[in-house]
């Protein structure tokens, strides 16, 4: 394994719930991410609206996938719920539910993807790495922007564009935010920042509800 998320291959795809909703949705993502493979800008373009359209459904997320998760071990009773991981470890769909007045530590994805808030309200901080990455354990980041997320509103990764952020609730009830990224994100070691510091880390967050088989005893977790 690569920290950029080179994974052993899983026996078959993986489906944590039943929704016709989701399996539907997954299956457009297949076809337009196999059709757009050299032009990911043009995955995302294509797939925006089919995501739109699977935020704005209600009743296809099962209660338990929009709850915090106090002991998930990633900190702050974040829960990170895995819906749907392909075999090939190349796709992932996950619900990523945050507490009021809690956040994330900055952090990155390494993948291309979208990300649409479900339920709740949510303030993000978009950052950009100006350094170029050459110091180990050192990072310099320049905030881009900072925005306020609706039920609805859709956010874009395209490493290196907007990779880099921070989310916070900022509803009195959990956020509940829908993830569907090039990877398996969850077991992937990332990168965890700490802009006032200038400092970088390692990390990998893990699932609240599935084993990273690559799991070991150095693993950090947000």
């Amino acid at each position: 394994m690569t920290e950029h998320g080179i994974l052993e291959p899983l026996s078959e795809d993986q489906w944590f719930i039943d929704s016709q909703e989701l399996r539907s949705f997954v299956a457009t993502v297949r076809d337009i991410s196999a059709d757009t493979i050299d032009n990911r800008e043009r995955t995302l373009d294509r797939l925006e609206p089919y995501f739109q359209e699977l935020l704005a459904q209600e009743g296809w997320l099962p209660e338990k996938y929009a709850q915090i998760n106090p002991e998930s071990g990633m900190g702050g009773g974040i829960g990170q719920w895995l819906l749907y991981r392909s075999q090939d470890r190349s796709l992932t769909v996950f619900s990523l539910v945050i507490p009021p007045g809690a956040g994330t530590p900055v952090h990155d994805h390494l993948a291309w993807g979208l990300i649409g808030l479900y339920k709740g309200n949510q303030a993000e901080t978009v950052y950009s790495r100006i350094d170029g990455g050459n110091l180990e354990g050192h990072a310099q980041l320049e905030v881009v922007e900072e925005r306020s997320l609706q039920p609805g509103d859709i956010y874009r990764l395209l490493p290196p564009e907007g990779d880099i952020h921070a989310v916070k609730t900022t509803s009195a009830s959990p956020s509940v935010s829908i993830h569907v990224l090039g990877n398996d994100t969850g077991c992937i070691w990332r990168h965890q920042f700490i802009p006032e510091a200038h400092s970088v880390k390692s990390f990998r967050s893990g699932y609240s509800n599935a084993p990273c088989k690559e799991e070991d005893t150095e693993n950090v977790r947000i």
